[in-house]
């Protein structure tokens, strides 16, 4: 069972992806270039300077870190909508309103849920700090069997809210026994595989050298294209287990209609 949710998990993220690829770059398209443009800004205005944190470029970082998780939290609702809900948004998706802003609110409190469970894991870790190859494997198996369910499970409440039905943090971990592990699973094998992928890039730009513009702008949209690639597949494993979730709690199939993987 586990593996074969893990299966179904990974393999619906790539399906979902390349039957609705076209749909994800309408979503996501706008808000990368606000994403990029943010950051040619940052690099022009507030060049890196060592040990020279100003109010200014504290307020402009803490600018950034807002419309950043506001964009994520804009093309995760949409996603999860057209995965679940077969919605398809135009070529210009900004939508940031209530729906997106208690998405945003939801994964603020999912990322304290995980600082809190991090701090065993850190004091586990302290006791081996004098070996570090075994802390090393050590705090992956936490992080991969122990925080990222854990995460993961919490991190149901999310789909609930971009469909804008009721799922509270107990509801979502009670009822999502045994899927948090397949979905770790499924999110490491995905990360694995944008990461093969970003390696490979990384070897053609270093053999490349800079000898062409052409060279240089083919690697810029390949890593382009892996960024928004990974971005997809991460939200469509949470969308998938938020399907497996409420086919469990609705056997009769009264849940999120989407076609079977």
């Amino acid at each position: 069972m586990l593996f074969k949710t893990t299966g179904r998990l990974f393999v619906g993220a790539f399906k979902a992806l390349f039957a609705n690829f076209e749909t994800f770059l309408k979503i996501c398209w706008a808000w990368f270039a606000i994403f990029l443009v943010f950051q040619v800004l940052g690099e022009i205005v507030f060049p890196p300077e060592i040990g020279n944190i100003g109010f200014t470029r504290f307020a402009a970082a803490f600018l950034f870190v807002c419309v950043y998780i506001l964009g994520n939290a804009s093309i995760a609702v949409a996603w999860h909508r057209c995965l679940l809900m077969e919605e398809r948004p135009g070529w210009l998706h900004l939508t940031v309103g209530g729906r997106e802003l208690r998405y945003a609110g939801k994964f603020l409190v999912v990322m304290l849920i995980v600082m809190i469970l991090m701090i065993p894991v850190l004091a586990v870790l302290w006791l081996f700090i004098s070996q570090f190859a075994l802390s090393i494997v050590l705090m992956f198996a936490a992080i991969v069997f122990f925080v990222l369910p854990f995460m993961l499970r919490f991190s149901l409440v999310l789909p609930a809210v971009a469909l804008d039905e009721p799922l509270g943090f107990g509801e979502a971990v009670s009822d999502s026994v045994g899927l948090g592990l397949p979905m770790s699973l499924a999110a490491v094998g995905l990360s694995l595989v944008i990461g093969g992928g970003t390696f490979v890039i990384g070897l053609l730009a270093a053999g490349a050298g800079g000898a062409s513009v052409f060279a240089g702008i083919a690697v810029f949209i390949l890593t382009l294209a892996l960024q928004i690639s990974a971005t997809a597949l991460q939200v469509s494993v949470l969308t998938g287990g938020y399907y497996i979730l409420r086919e469990r709690q609705m056997p009769s199939g009264g849940g999120p209609q989407v076609p079977e993987d």
